[in-house]
Parts: structure tokens; sequence; C-alpha cells
């Protein structure tokens, strides 16, 4: 596109004003002259035209006439016409078309009149007689400010256009997630405080779910986030397919939400959860890699459960977070009784941080025997809180809570740090002396963990070949691959890795043999009651030491409190023991006592 005017060849002026060069390569920029003698309308008409495309008028009403059906960029105009002077033509003109510029000729007895109409809108006025060459100075300045208030025009029309675009592009981000396109939190809350109100007025029932994506964490921690967005994308729209019109997918982040308008009673909500859990079934097809989704949901039904879409809201996330702490791949209804529970929770959730800010945690050592030799040759760390004007919390209180909420990571931190500065304490004292410490999912997924457990070592002066890190079975098959990799290095910095509760989870000759492990721990459900007359635990326990001994690991047996166990664990040659009947956890000032 041109914008204005420019010389061609001839050297004559070209109008281009926005318009293509094919609609405008011969074309002049317009003149209308107006003046009451029609020799001097002639005369300067032929004088321009070989630079400009002339109009001429002999009256202002025959020149309005001609400005209703033509457009110009200059309009040159005697002051005293018989039908209008110059002061209300340059007003005039300059009310109906602001970009065409006026030129008023004058006498010399109506310079003041001319110096008038330039303050009400004219931008020149040439003196009777002309000077020919001024005459054509004066009609070029002319074109350049009609130029420059096209461009100005123009530019200001696109400045607006901007603004405007802009505006409803802002309004579009101040309501609309930029991922997925779903309506956000605000807009969601608006439509749903508009249907609750509708609902209350027709005296029927909607339903708010919210549903979270059990693996959605771990899938952008693996794959990061421009996949981990195609995978959301692609779930997004999986879910639509299962909407009827009417209801409303929004996105909060971590968490969708479903707004149903059109059900009659909650088996609809039922039924439209378990669609959207059929359509996740199939993979989602990555390059290489195939991702298979479940989800957790909550829902709250109006009038039944809220008044009001805050309501709606909380009490549907209270179901989701009772919905994932029952396993995930799950739904719930909201029920009054989840309020306390959820309390209750909260309670606990802001207890907990309190109490990683305020050291109320204690690290306590349970005892592993050599079977063979009775000796005491290691200890497992286990973690206790002891809570302030309460007491010892027990770990299954709070350890399911600090991994729900990540806070497993820093109070995870604080336990490899404390069981590390430990053993190098112990170090000395007892040659070989080991140290356990389990492990949580978390920690195991966490970016840089073996970096972070490296550096630890080295500011602790610990011997890693006395750490023993010990994972679940359930853990390590959620990412087979991955827990490979990371349990591969964990162990080339000379740190051992045993499965613990081994028997309670996945277990499977193949997963013993690909994983790099040192070790296995028998889960103490196998082991309490079990006694060489117990043919059938005999024979469980017999298996899994032999299979363990041929895979070359070590066995511990854990949970032991009868010498009935003990002797049969000596008898199959299981290699370690660890229970109340060598010692409960303990201090490590009462371990010193008790090791003596």
């Amino acid at each position: 596109m041109f914008f204005g005017y420019q010389r061609n060849q001839e050297g004559s002026i070209t109008d281009f004003s926005y318009k293509s060069a094919e609609e405008t390569s011969n074309k002049k920029p317009r003149l209308l002259v107006i003046d009451d003698e029609e020799s001097v309308c002639n005369f300067l008409s032929d004088f321009l035209s070989k630079e400009y495309e002339c109009l001429t008028a002999t009256s202002a009403d025959e020149a309005f006439k001609i400005l209703e059906e033509e457009k110009f960029a200059i309009i040159l105009s005697d002051i005293n016409l018989p039908d209008k002077n110059g002061i209300e033509l340059a007003k005039k003109i300059k009310e109906e078309t602001p970009d065409t510029v006026v030129v008023m000729i004058s006498g010399k007895a109506d310079l003041e009149s001319a110096i008038n109409a330039i303050r009400a809108g004219a931008f020149d006025y040439i003196q009777k007689p002309f000077d020919l060459d001024n005459l054509e100075v004066s009609i070029k300045r002319a074109l350049e400010h009609h130029l420059s208030l096209v461009g100005k025009r123009k530019y200001e029309e696109h400045l607006k256009r901007l603004i405007e675009q802009r505006t409803e592009e802002a309004d579009h981000f101040l309501w609309y997630d930029t991922l997925t396109d779903l309506p956000n939190r605000f807009l969601f809350e608006d439509r749903l405080t508009q249907a609750i109100e509708q609902a209350r007025y027709n005296k029927t029932i909607i339903a708010t779910v919210l549903i979270s994506i059990n693996q959605l964490k771990r899938v952008y921690s693996i794959l990061g986030t421009k996949y981990g967005d195609a995978v959301l994308r692609e779930f997004v729209s999986r879910v639509k397919k299962c909407l009827s019109p009417g209801e409303t997918l929004a996105r909060f982040d971590d968490e969708f939400a479903i707004l149903m308008v059109t059900i009659d009673k909650e088996q609809q909500v039922i039924e439209l959860i378990e669609e959207i859990k059929s359509a996740l079934r199939k993979p989602i097809k990555l390059f290489d890699e195939e991702i298979l989704l479940t989800i957790s949901a909550g829902i709250s039904i109006f009038p039944n459960d809220c008044r009001n879409a805050q309501e709606a809201l909380k009490n549907a996330s209270i179901a989701l977070e009772k919905a994932k702490e029952e396993g995930g791949d799950n739904w719930l209804f909201f029920t009054s009784d989840l309020t306390e529970k959820s309390l209750n929770r909260l309670k606990m959730e802001m207890d907990l941080r309190r109490a990683i800010e305020s050291d109320e945690f204690e690290l306590h050592f349970q005892p592993k025997v050599d079977i063979s030799t009775g000796k005491i040759i290691g200890a497992e760390a286990l973690i206790r809180w002891n809570k302030q004007k309460v007491g010892m919390i027990s770990p299954a209180d709070f350890i399911p809570l600090a991994e729900e909420t990540g806070l497993i990571i820093p109070l995870g931190n604080w336990v490899l740090r404390k069981a590390f500065i430990q053993c190098r304490l112990w170090m000395d004292k007892k040659k070989g002396f080991t140290v356990g410490v389990n492990l949580s999912a978390h920690q195991l997924r966490e970016k840089n963990f073996v970096e972070k457990v490296n550096k630890l070592i080295k500011e602790t002066g610990v011997d890693p070949n006395l750490l023993e890190f010990e994972v679940t079975e359930t853990i390590l098959l959620k990412d087979p691959k991955e827990s490979a990799t990371i349990l591969s290095k964990l162990r080339e910095l000379g740190i051992k890795i045993l499965i613990d509760d081994f028997g309670t989870g996945y277990s499977s000759l193949s997963y013993l043999k690909s994983l790099p492990l040192d070790g296995l721990k028998i889960d103490k459900s196998f082991i309490q009651g079990i006694s060489a007359k117990d043919q059938g635990g005999a024979e469980f326990i017999v298996a899994i030491v032999t299979l363990a001994h041929t895979l070359r690991l070590k066995v511990v047996a854990e949970g032991v409190e009868r010498e009935e166990e003990l002797n049969l664990l000596r008898l199959v040659r299981c290699d370690e023991a660890q229970g109340f009947l060598f010692g409960k956890p303990m201090l490590p000032e009462m371990f010193a006592n008790f090791w003596s």
C-alpha cells in the first residue's frame, strides 16, 4: 500500500491516498477552484492542470453541490463570493471534510477577511494579482498539509483499531485460559452465579463438578512444559466431546470445572464422569510414548449442598480432595460430614507446616541385626513428630498428608541431613554400621535429587557405602524406566538400594531383575506369627529368600517380635532382621546406650 502523493516519471504528482498502486498510478491530486469570475476559474484551472485534476465552481452553493459528490485534496477559493464569504466557507469545509485544505484568494482590501478565514480553518491565502510562482508554492504546501492530515487521520484510525483489538484481547485473557481457551475461574464463577439464580427461580438443580488429572504433575515433570501442554489440550478435547449443549467446561490452573444446568437427577452427573473416564481409557500417543490419564472428581449439588457459587466450588473441592485421598480414579459427592474432615485436615496441614519451621521433629533409629551372628549391624532412620502440647504423632497420620501437600520434600530433606550426620558420627565408633532412609515418590521424582544427595554427602562427610535408601514397590512401578535411571545414579554414588515392604505391592521376578537393587525387606505382615510349624508361611519366606539370593540380593525381615520368627528366619538363611525383638525405634543417645 502507498500513502499520499508522489511524483511520477513525467514529474507530475500522483495520488496514492491509501489505495493500491494499480488503482491510483495514473491519478493526480484533485483541486476545486471557486471564483465568481469564470475567466479566473478557467485561468487557474488551466495553469494548475498539469499537476492537478481541477474542477471549477462560480459560487459557494455550486461548490457544495460538487463536494457532496466529489472529494478534493485542495480548495482554492475567492474570499468574497456572491452567496457566502470565505470565513463561512472555510468553517463549513473544515467541519464536513477535515482532510481538505482551503487556500483563500484575496485582494489587498480583503486582507483582514483572509486572516479571519485562516482563523476559521483556511490553510493559507494568496493575494491578487497572482504571482504564479508563489501560487504554485502555496498549492504545494497545501498538498503537503493535506497529506499530513490524511496520514494523521489514517494513523489515528489504525491506532484506534489497534487499541480496540488489544482491548478485546485483554478482555479475552481476563475471562479465558490462554492455553486451552476455556473459561477461567472468573468467568466460570460468573456463569455459576447466574445459573444458581436461575435454578433458584425455576426450582431446578444444577451440579458443579471439579476434576483433577491424577498424573498431571508427573506428565509435566517428565515431558516438560511443551509436551505437557499438548497432553492437556488433548485431555480438554476429549472431555469437550462428552459434554451436552449448555454445559460449561473451565480450567482452574491444575483443575477443571464443569457446570451442569440441565440435570434432573444425580445419576446424570455420574454418567458424565464415567463417560469422561471411558474417553480417557485410550492412551494419548505422543511420539513413541503412550500416556494414560485418570481423573478424580468432586461434585456439589445446588440446592442440596450450597447456597451460592462460592459454596458450590468450596464443597466440590472438599469432595475432590476426599476422592483423591481414597486413591484417585474416583469420584465423590459432597456430604456435610466431609466439611469437618476437611477442616481437621486443613488444621493438620497448618500444624505440619509450623512444625517444619519450628523443628518439632525427631529422628529415631531402629536396630537391624545380622541373623547369623546376632550383632547389631545397622539401623533404620524413622521420623517422629513430637508435637507441642500434644506429644508424639504417628507417622501414619502425617506422612500421607505431607505427600499430598508436597511438604514431604522439606520433610524428606530434613530426614536425609539428620540421618547423614548421625551416620557420620557413628562411622568411627562402629565399623561398617549402615543407616537406612525411606524415600518418597516425591523425592525420587524431584529434579536434581541425585545432585542434592551427592552435595549432602560431601557436606556431611558420610561414607555413601554406609547408606541404604529404601523405596516401595509401588513407587518404582509407577515409572520403572525412570526409576531405574535414578536408582542407578544413586548406586554410582555408593548408596545401596533396598525394596521396602516387599510382597505388599506388585511383586514380580521381572522387575527384580530389571531394577538396580541391593536387597529387599520382607513386609512384617508375612513375618509376624510364622514358625517352623506354619508350613505355608514358611514356604513363602523360603521362596522369597531363595529368589533374592539367586539375584544376589540380601534379605531383611521386618517386624520380628518373637523368637519363633527369628528361628525360622535363621533356618531359611535370611540375612538381617529388624523388629521389637531387638529394639524399638529410639533417639540416637538412647541407641548408643543400647549399643553398649
